[in-house]
C-alpha cells in the first residue's frame, strides 16, 4: 500500500462477542466501509481500527488493526491512543461513541449516540461528561449523532447550533434477515423453556434508562389480572439477570446472550417488548420491525422517529410510566385465545431494511471520512 496514503484511525476496542448498542454501530460502520471499498474497489484512505484483548476481530477482518493495551472507557486511553496516533502519523481520528480524548496530535470526529449518563448515570459519569467529553466534542472537526432527537439535545447541551451536527443512524446487519433454520429455533427456545410466537420478549440491559423493572412489576399485575379468567399470560423473557424478584412466576431471567441466540428469541418471540424511559435511537424495536416481529415500544420521541417508516396500527405504543397501559398492552397480546399482535406490513419492512442499511452507513461516514480528509 502506498505509504502516502492517508490514515483514519478509528476505535473498535468495545466490541466484544456479546456486543452492545456501541459495538454493534462500530460493527455496522466496518460492515459499511467494507461495502464502499469493493463498490469503489478500493479507498482513497485507509480505514485503521483500534482493537485490544477482548475485541471480536471478526468484526474488522481485511482492516488493518493496532493493538491497544487499555481498556475500553480506562484513563489509560487518554495517554496511549495519542501515542498511537502520533506513531501511526494519523491523519484523523474517530471515536465512534462519547470515549473521549484530551489532546489528540491529528483532526478528531466523535459520534455522540445520547446523554444518557447526563440523566441516569452516576457521578463519574456524569462528570466525564462535563469534563472531558464536552471539551471533545466542542474541538472536534466532525460532531455526529444518530438521531434527529440526540442532535437537539447535544445541540443545546455543547450551545451550538443543530447544524453543526451531523446524523448518521444506526445500521441493521445483513445476518438479521435470515431466519434461524427450524432447528436451531427450536433448541434455542427449548434451552430457556419458551414456545414459538407464545412468549414477550426484552431485548435490553438493567440500566435505569431501559426501565425493565417497570416492565416486570407491570407483567406481575398483568399475569394476577381477573382479566385472564384463570388463563396464563404469556412468558415474559428478558435478557438480564436480577431485575425480577426472586421467583417472580412467569419471568424468564435469560442474562447476557450472543448474537445467535438473540436473533432466535426475536424471531420466535410473539412480541418485542421495549419501555425505555429514555434512547437516543432504541435498536431492538427497529430490528423487530424490519422482520416483522411485532412490537410493545414506549411512546418516546426517539422512537417514533426510529420507526417512522411504520404505520399507526403497525405497533403498539404505551407510555414509558403508564403502568394500566402496559399492563392492558400486555394482556391485549398475551392472553390465551387474543386476537395476534399487529404486524409489520412486508412492504414497511423493506422500507426499514433499506432506510438503516449497513450500505447506507458506510457511504455516509465515507463522504465525512473524505470531507475531514481533504480527499
Amino acid at each position: 500500500m502506498n505509504s502516502e496514503i492517508k490514515k483514519i484511525v478509528i476505535d473498535g476496542r468495545m466490541v466484544t462477542r456479546v456486543p452492545h448498542g456501541f459495538a454493534r454501530y462500530v460493527w455496522r460502520l466496518a460492515d459499511g466501509l467494507r461495502l464502499v471499498r469493493a463498490e469503489s474497489r478500493g479507498l482513497p484512505y485507509e480505514p485503521v481500527f483500534l482493537v485490544n484483548a477482548t475485541t471480536d476481530l471478526k468484526a474488522f477482518e481485511t482492516f488493518r488493526m493496532l493493538e491497544v493495551s487499555s481498556d475500553f472507557l480506562n484513563f489509560k486511553e487518554l495517554v496511549e491512543i495519542p501515542k498511537i496516533l502520533n506513531a501511526e502519523r494519523a491523519a484523523a481520528y474517530h471515536s465512534p461513541t462519547f470515549s473521549s480524548l484530551l489532546w489528540a496530535p491529528c483532526p478528531s470526529l466523535v459520534t455522540v449516540h445520547d446523554l444518557n449518563h447526563r440523566t441516569y448515570g452516576g457521578f463519574k459519569e456524569r462528570l466525564y461528561y462535563s469534563r472531558i467529553l464536552k471539551r471533545f466534542a466542542r474541538n472536534a472537526v466532525e460532531l455526529l449523532t444518530v438521531s434527529e432527537f440526540s442532535k437537539q439535545e447535544i445541540a443545546a447541551w455543547l450551545s451550538v447550533p443543530e447544524s453543526e451536527i451531523e446524523v448518521v443512524p444506526n445500521a441493521l446487519g445483513p445476518e438479521l434477515f435470515a431466519k434461524p433454520a427450524a432447528e436451531r429455533l427450536a433448541s434455542v427456545l427449548s434451552r430457556f423453556g419458551l414456545h414459538e410466537g407464545k412468549y414477550f420478549f426484552c431485548l435490553s440491559n438493567p440500566k435505569p434508562h431501559k426501565n425493565v423493572r417497570f416492565l416486570t412489576e407491570a407483567y406481575q399485575k398483568a399475569r394476577s389480572s381477573p382479566a385472564l379468567d384463570g388463563a396464563e399470560l404469556w412468558p415474559l423473557a428478558l435478557s438480564v439477570h436480577g431485575i425480577a424478584q426472586p421467583g417472580s412466576p412467569g419471568i424468564v431471567e435469560l442474562g447476557s446472550l450472543m448474537d445467535d441466540e438473540a436473533l432466535c428469541l426475536m424471531y420466535g418471540a410473539g412480541a418485542l417488548v421495549f419501555p425505555s424511559l429514555y434512547e437516543g435511537f432504541g435498536l431492538p424495536p427497529v430490528e423487530a420491525a424490519s422482520i416483522g416481529t411485532p412490537i410493545m415500544v414506549s411512546d418516546i420521541v426517539p422512537h417514533r422517529e426510529g420507526l417512522c417508516d411504520l404505520h399507526a396500527d403497525e405497533a403498539i405504543w404505551v407510555g414509558p410510566n403508564d403502568l394500566s397501559g402496559w399492563i392492558e398492552a400486555l394482556l391485549r397480546v398475551g392472553k390465551p385465545g387474543q386476537p395476534l399482535a399487529p404486524r409489520v406490513d412486508p412492504e414497511t419492512m423493506k422500507r426499514v431494511r433499506m432506510r438503516y442499511s449497513v450500505a447506507n452507513l458506510g457511504r455516509h461516514m465515507d463522504r465525512i471520512y473524505r470531507r475531514v480528509l481533504g480527499i
